[in-house]
């Protein structure tokens, strides 16, 4: 019988969670830029605004989260970089090309984490892993149905293959973060500030104070910055200090399997056969990369409680 480790069943649902949530927000995200609010504004306020929120809570919940050793410093700056970096490709990106080959783009990101992870000497070659990356993105591909932009020469290809990178490196910290003994809430934190911190010195080159704040638009920057921005990135943190980068970028394909169905439901767009042929290939890769990380924590578990019998 398996003993999957309660922390980790907890962090594959927090990365659960938080891709479902960030599916949602992309749908509200492609409502605000019809509401001609600029991606960079967008990515602006976002910031600026979570990070005010999550200090606030964490200054009354757990004032202890702004606590660090002077030698994690490195480590939390280059993770809010890293963070800012993926917010601001991928809404430049979006509005440059369509958001179905931006979130495309974006989801190259477990294939970063293996040539990382290798090139690094942080993993070894599996052809399981390789089978299970290739398979989500050909799914993620279907499911986003923007097969001819992606192999146009727009530079906002580009800019979208960035955003994967950055996300795979946002994921990878966060994992390295969980190796330094730092909380999700600290990381989290950390992340936010620094993103506010650039920005902050970005404001005057930016619009922000020429949006027209309408009910509607309050209410959908009210999601993207509170419900879909520091709930689902405190979530993924949490699961990074139990699950891998690379299963917790697979499981993140959930995002655009969700972001398809709210722009169905919230927007009227139509799901064809290639889409939905997409969306179950991304589950059965879930669904793999789930069952294989289980099965090693499950040798890991094991493998030390032999230990532990021998060592008594």
């Amino acid at each position: 019988m398996k003993r999957i480790p309660r922390q980790f069943s907890l962090g594959i649902s927090a990365i659960f969670i938080a891709a479902v949530i960030f599916g949602v927000a992309g749908a509200f995200a492609k409502a605000l830029f019809h509401a001609d609010i600029s991606p960079i504004d967008l990515t602006a306020v976002r910031s600026l605004v979570a990070c005010g929120i999550f200090a606030l809570m964490m200054l009354v919940t757990q004032p202890r989260a702004f606590r660090i050793k002077l030698s994690s410093a490195p480590l939390l700056i280059a993770t809010g970089l890293a963070f800012t970096a993926v917010n601001v490709t991928f809404y430049l990106s979006i509005s440059m090309i369509s958001v179905a080959a931006a979130i495309t783009l974006e989801y190259t990101a477990p294939f970063f984490v293996l040539i990382i992870g290798l090139s690094l000497k942080t993993r070894r070659f599996d052809m399981r892993d390789l089978g299970i990356v290739i398979l989500s993105i050909v799914g993620c591909f279907l499911l986003s149905g923007s097969e001819a932009e992606i192999f146009s020469s727009n530079i906002g290809i580009l800019v979208g293959l960035i955003c994967g990178l950055s996300f795979a490196v946002f994921n990878m910290l966060g994992n390295a973060c969980k190796q330094q003994g730092l909380g999700a809430s600290t990381v989290t934190l950390y992340a936010f500030i620094v993103s506010a911190i650039v920005w902050a010195f970005l404001l005057p080159l930016l619009s922000i104070d020429e949006i027209e704040i309408t009910r509607e638009v309050a209410l959908y920057l009210g999601f993207i910055t509170v419900v879909a921005t520091v709930v689902p990135y405190w979530l993924l943190m949490y699961g990074l200090r139990y699950v891998d980068a690379l299963p917790a970028t697979v499981i993140g394909m959930l995002d655009p399997l969700v972001a398809g169905f709210a722009a169905f439901v919230l927007l009227g767009e139509r799901l064809t056969l290639a889409n939905m042929v997409g969306i179950v290939i991304v589950i059965i890769a879930v669904c793999l990369i789930s069952i294989k990380e289980g099965d090693k924590q499950d040798e890991e578990t094991t493998s030390q409680l032999e230990d532990s019998v021998r060592d008594v």
